[in-house]
């Protein structure tokens, strides 16, 4: 963490030391992102380049930085690398030095530092080169967009075409990562621009409209019919890992009201993260992923909670399913029981209701949806996008609280609703 708060004070400084912070705006900034419909992966379109065109980025809360195939189809007049000895360089704290380009192809030139790329779907990796160019997004006032803010010489790392060509979305040219890290789009955007280091993240229920991201701003972020869900909010502190994943410590799991029996709590406190305890975010999974013990208790006791109601065969991944017949439909999703987490902090709880805890794995069928992780994962609890969905959440890193709020259609609104259509 002390490594991360120098590397960021170092960033902070060395920009606002350049001209070109004069371009830059203290305005909260909004990114719209969606679901692909093929892959329920997050997507988000960045202006970018001279002249400006929009790039498909996938959003990845646990990747360091951002990332883009400059192989393919790259043309800016903008474009420029940084060389090995350089204050960016060290900034992104790269571990490579380019002595000498191998090979025809583009962007490969000597003298640049090198940084670490992963595609965090398939785990496929390789030594990109650091580069510097424009980049832009809008500004808000949290009630609409506003004009674009450019923002030039942004760091992010050249990657070779063969990285986004394998189970990433369609038409995605790169990464964005939101990892806790320096040169994580966040942390650059908040330097750069010189707001706070927040971001507001709402997913959409919906492969058809935009969610959001707010970049900077503590609200209010205001969506139909004119709610500001910055006021519904709850906090829980926020714990960084080795990894640069954000984890929040539950302290106890009720379902129905009630505490769940032979549960193992000390597998859910964050007391040695990336070890196998607490729990984090993964936008990279579908559904939450629990670990084996963790996942047989809950579903368990989710299913004697719901014992005069017959079970339906199973639906891979899930394990535990029943016919939709048997519910109601309710504002919150199927009538079954809440899944409470109990969290740090004064009266925090994250209540999960049927919208996010049933899915319909097949017509007629409703699942729990978590999945067995067995011992897979680092965290106890993984929790996917499915659980996120229509949840703001809001990372404020500069206090290191978590803010959270109840499913959005208890306000009568959605993560879809920020109004986009219309700007300042």
């Amino acid at each position: 963490m002390a490594h991360v708060a120098l590397l960021f004070f170092t960033l902070l400084s060395f920009f606002s030391s350049t001209t070109l912070f004069s371009q830059a705006s203290a305005s909260p900034l909004v990114l719209p992102i969606h679901q692909d419909a093929a892959t329920k992966l997050l997507v988000a379109n960045i202006y970018g380049r001279t002249p400006l065109i929009p790039v498909g980025f996938l959003i990845d809360l646990n990747t360091r930085h951002v990332w883009a195939n400059c192989e393919t189809n790259y043309n800016s007049s903008t474009f420029s690398q940084p060389k090995c000895d350089s204050v960016q360089c060290k900034i992104a704290d790269t571990r490579y030095c380019f002595t000498s380009c191998q090979g025809a192809r583009p962007f490969c030139h000597t003298n640049t530092c090198g940084y670490s790329l992963e595609n965090p779907v398939t785990h496929q990796s390789t030594v990109g080169e650091l580069a510097q160019d424009v980049i832009a997004l809008s500004s808000t006032n949290g009630y609409n967009p506003g004009p674009l803010v450019r923002i030039p010489d942004y760091l992010f790392t050249c990657a070779p075409s063969d990285l986004v060509e394998s189970r990433l979305p369609k038409g995605v040219q790169g990464v964005a990562g939101l990892a806790h890290a320096p040169i994580a789009l966040q942390n650059v955007l908040a330097s750069r621009l010189g707001f706070k280091p927040i971001f507001t993240m709402c997913i959409p229920s919906t492969s058809t409209a935009d969610g959001v991201i707010f970049f900077g701003s503590d609200g209010p972020y205001s969506f139909l019919p004119g709610i500001d869900i910055s006021k519904s909010l709850q906090y829980t502190p926020l714990t960084i890992s080795p990894f640069d994943e954000y984890y929040i410590n539950v302290k106890s799991i009720k379902i129905n009201q009630k505490p769940i029996p032979g549960l193992n709590t000390t597998l859910l406190s964050v007391k040695d993260t990336g070890s196998g305890g607490g729990t984090t975010f993964n936008t990279l999974l579908p559904y939450t992923v629990i670990e084996g013990s963790t996942y047989k208790a809950i579903t368990s006791f989710f299913s004697k909670q719901l014992s005069n109601v017959p079970k339906a065969k199973a639906v891979a991944p899930f394990g535990l399913c029943y016919e939709s017949k048997h519910f109601k439909s309710t504002l919150l999703g199927p009538s079954v029981p809440s899944i409470d987490l109990e969290l740090e902090g004064q009266g925090a709880v994250w209540s999960i209701f049927g919208l996010n805890s049933m899915v319909e794995a097949k017509p007629g069928v409703l699942c729990l949806a978590f999945v067995n992780g067995k011992n897979e994962y680092r965290a106890n609890i993984n929790i996917g996008i499915y659980q996120m969905q229509d949840i703001p959440l809001k990372f404020d890193l500069g206090n290191s609280v978590l803010g959270f709020g109840g499913p959005l259609s208890g306000l009568r609104t959605h993560c879809s609703n920020f109004k986009f259509t219309t700007t300042l």
